[in-house]
């Protein structure tokens, strides 16, 4: 073979290009995800219900009045509850949901942070631990922590040498002094 590969040459791509390249990637498998499942929610914390279903263990939605009042019936005791239209919580038997969109027949809801499963944390974990560690190596990549030395062709060639060899002495970087 005339000419071999060389893989120490190799260019890397352009961080840019990698985090759009990522972000590509994401935006595509989560709306693939979309369209393979139309009827369910897009974040994967929110919960969608429909006319009767239970939102927050025996309380069920049911729906909206004329005046566009969310309606929610506890079946186990009788209990109703109204919210005003603009409302965002709704809590009951010491829960709480956050509501993302509701309509007469179905309702959006997120549960609290609380109620996430494990392994979301321990996704957010690894996604702040891995992008914390990855941050550290770059800044750590650019300093480049190289000692600095006088060249040793600055030496007077027709000078003898010593008996301990030539001496190199550190030589600060310009720019930086202690403050």
């Amino acid at each position: 073979m005339a000419r071999r590969m060389r893989l120490g040459n190799r260019r890397r791509a352009p961080v840019w290009l990698v985090i759009a390249a990522a972000v590509a990637i994401f935006l595509t498998v989560y709306e693939g995800y979309r369209v393979l499942m139309p009827f369910v929610a897009r974040d994967p914390l929110y919960h969608e219900v429909n006319f009767g279903q239970p939102v927050i263990d025996n309380w069920q939605y049911e729906g909206e009045n004329e005046e566009g009042y969310l309606l929610f019936y506890n079946p186990a005791n009788g209990d109703r509850a109204m919210l005003p239209p603009q409302s965002r919580l709704f809590g009951a038997d010491g829960k709480w949901v956050v509501i993302e969109h509701a309509d007469a027949a179905s309702l959006t809801y997120a549960e609290p942070l609380e109620a996430a499963p494990w392994y979301v944390y321990l996704l957010l974990l690894a996604a702040f631990g891995g992008s914390g560690w990855w941050a550290y190596r770059r800044i750590r990549a650019r300093r480049g922590r190289r000692m600095r030395t006088w060249s040793s062709r600055r030496r007077d060639p027709r000078a003898p040498l010593k008996a301990g060899g030539p001496k190199r002495r550190f030589k600060a970087r310009r720019g930086s002094r202690p403050s």
